[in-house]
């Protein structure tokens, strides 16, 4: 049963990194694998491959469960998170708001375990949020991306660091992998690359892909691991202020960009803003659904333990 467990928090996890503008990282921190994570993945090493391979070994099962259901969430949401955007945008970005909002008490519970935030906690918190705002309004100011179909060495280069922080996001409580890797410009020669139609002739553009988010995962994991075991509450005063951020990322709204559609530039609108009529009353309901997700998790691990 723990492991089916754990195989159903990697496909919660992989869904939200699916989602530009959901966090995969608040996911961790809400299913409770985020700190294990950080630190079975920061532990490791080049200059230690046996250190390294022990590490692995011991945390084999929890690895793999994880994967697998990460795996199982990115491919197999795609098909319905694609119909619930188009059909129901405004309930289903509702529903990830609920999610995160009845996260939020776990969170601060998670962050407040080594001593209670203090003043000097406002300065990360003002951060986190001001990089979540710049990251959306960025997002919504971009031009349309370039897709490429070939690879050339400035494309390895550019997918190879593009992957890199797309990943170092992706871990980050409060960040969407997904949609830095859309504003840097790789998502949709990603997304296409994937494309039954294209894999066999675009693989080679994952490949560099693949490699930054090796190197972004190794690399943050192992600064988050330094950061929570110097100041826990401090790393996670910056996590709330990404999180508060996301609810800015994530309300609903209209958007227009200019894309280039059969060689002709079009404007192309994708979402829908909230409004006070059936379908945003179906809005708050989906959003007082997934808040009482979470918390009835955190009740119930509670009761687990009391018991």
């Amino acid at each position: 049963m723990k492991h089916l467990i754990n195989i159903l928090k990697g496909v919660v996890i992989g869904i939200a990194n699916a989602i530009p503008g959901v966090s995969g990282g608040t996911m961790m921190v809400i299913l409770r694998v985020f700190d294990r994570l950080m630190d079975i993945i920061g532990s490791l090493t080049l200059k230690d491959i046996k250190k390294s391979f022990g590490i692995i070994r011991d945390n084999f099962v929890f690895l793999v469960t994880l994967a697998v259901g990460m795996v199982i969430g990115i491919l197999g949401s795609a098909t319905v998170l694609d119909y619930c955007f188009s059909h129901f945008y405004v309930q289903t970005q509702f529903f990830f708001l609920g999610i995160i909002a009845g996260s939020l008490p776990l969170i601060l519970k998670e962050g407040t375990k080594d001593g209670k935030f203090r003043p000097i906690h406002i300065i990360p918190f003002l951060c986190g949020l001001a990089v979540m705002i710049a990251v959306t309004v960025a997002d919504m100011n971009m031009a349309s991306n370039e897709v490429y179909t070939s690879l050339t060495p400035s494309i390895f280069i550019y997918l190879t660091a593009v992957g890199a922080i797309a990943a170092a996001a992706m871990i980050m409580p409060g960040l969407s992998g997904s949609l830095v890797m859309l504003i840097l410009g790789g998502y949709q020669t990603v997304i296409e690359a994937l494309s039954a139609d294209n894999i066999r002739e675009r693989f080679p553009l994952l490949i560099p892909v693949a490699i930054g988010v090796v190197i972004g995962i190794l690399g943050c994991a192992k600064v988050i691991k330094a950061v929570l075991a110097k100041s826990r509450a401090g790393l996670y005063a910056a996590i709330l202020g990404l999180i508060f951020g996301s609810f800015y990322a994530i309300f609903p709204r209209e958007t227009t960009e200019r894309v280039i559609e059969n060689g002709v530039e079009v404007t192309r609108v994708t979402g829908a803003n909230f409004t006070f009529d059936g379908t945003g009353a179906a809005a708050v309901a989906m959003g007082v659904i997934g808040a009482a997700i979470p918390l009835i998790f955190m009740f119930m691990d509670k009761e687990n333990k009391n018991a």
